[in-house]
């Protein structure tokens, strides 16, 4: 009997220092992630798996173009994957435009983004253009003065406007892919980047699909 005792307990001290070793792993260096839902397609489909990093977030070397998990600004007990648009400093424009129907009330809300002074408008516009070109339309590198290139207002419909915000410090702007299904910061603005959880590194689910994002 109490040789049985002694192997219990020394299994049972495995399985605590595994499981110990296995949430602080998940908790601090990174974990896997299922997606659920559209808005992330064409790039993401539902019950892709994803292997996300925890570190970068908490370094804040979030870039551009980076696809990230966060909590929900509207819901905290829910995530969302979304991709980063705007960084602190960065000027969203943003402009609603009429879908198929312009009698309709549907609707799509399209940005382009002004890099903020600090960072390089150049590499910037090109990285994000590389990785996003099917994501809320043009990109706009900034001018000399900091301008914006307005786009021309719809007489018909003079409830489109457009509008431009600036992303504080300590926020991020972030958007899905699929521009016309997705709730995001055009819907509920800048998001702080305390709530980012992690920074998806590949997808390894479905394996025909497998991907690095860069």
């Amino acid at each position: 009997m109490f040789k049985f005792l002694s192997k219990a307990a020394g299994v049972f001290g495995y399985v605590i220092q595994y499981g110990c070793l296995t949430h602080c792993t998940f908790e601090y260096l990174g974990d896997f992630v299922v997606c659920v839902g559209p808005s992330m397609e064409p790039t993401l489909h539902t019950n892709n798996i994803l292997i996300t990093d925890h570190i970068t977030p908490r370094l804040n070397h979030l870039q551009r173009g980076d696809i990230i998990i966060a909590k929900s600004p509207t819901n905290p007990l829910q995530h969302v994957c979304k991709r980063i648009i705007g960084l602190p400093g960065d000027r969203i424009m943003t402009k609603a435009s009429f879908n198929l129907n312009p009698l309709s009330n549907s609707y799509t809300i399209h940005t382009s983004v002004v890099p903020g002074r600090n960072s390089d408008s150049t590499a910037a516009d090109q990285k994000l253009r590389q990785k996003v070109d099917f994501v809320s339309g043009s990109v706009d590198a900034s001018s000399d003065d900091g301008g914006v290139e307005l786009v021309e207002e719809h007489p018909a419909h003079p409830e489109i406007r457009t509008s431009i915000v600036t992303v504080p410090r300590g926020h991020l702007w972030i958007e899905g892919d699929n521009v016309q299904n997705s709730s995001d910061s055009r819907n509920y603005g800048p998001v702080p980047i305390g709530l980012v959880k992690s920074k998806a590194i590949c997808r390894i689910w479905p394996v025909t699909q497998f991907h690095v994002f860069a």
